[in-house]
């Protein structure tokens, strides 16, 4: 089966979280090499999941995906959010991304905790080995 053809179910699925304009967005198009998602000043401008199928290598194939804000606000905010967990329940791999000029704040620390319990749960009848990346974007 070639790298094309993997079905997303077989891939290793990675999820970048974090708050908003973190750094999220441009970390997976460094990952990728490509401007994949859309990077700016303003806060929230991930208003989707974006995701991109591609081999990473030692992994294999991937399914990497962006996030909304975990830190969003408002009726439309708490949608977002929604939306950044329900990708976490497919993650087998989680990425918090923490804001450099910022620290890691108490948010950023419940953010990791959440991310923890949740991939627990998910691998908690598997025998798999969870792991969770702490990243740190400096600004560009």
């Amino acid at each position: 089966m070639s790298l094309n053809s993997t079905p997303s179910g077989e891939r290793i699925h990675i999820g970048i979280f974090g708050r908003r304009n973190a750094g999220k967005s441009s970390l997976i198009n460094a990952i990728t090499g490509q401007e994949l998602a859309v990077v700016s000043d303003t806060a929230g401008t991930t208003t989707d999941p974006v995701s991109k199928a591609m081999e990473l290598l030692p992994l294999g194939p991937v399914m990497i995906t962006d996030t909304p804000g975990l830190d969003d606000e408002g009726d439309l905010g708490s949608l977002r959010v929604r939306k950044s967990y329900q990708i976490l329940f497919k993650t087998d791999i989680a990425l918090l991304v923490v804001d450099s000029t910022k620290g890691i704040s108490d948010f950023d620390s419940a953010i990791l905790e959440r991310l923890i319990l949740r991939i627990l749960r998910r691998f908690s009848r598997r025998r798999f080995r969870i792991t969770t990346l702490i990243a740190s974007m400096c600004p560009t």
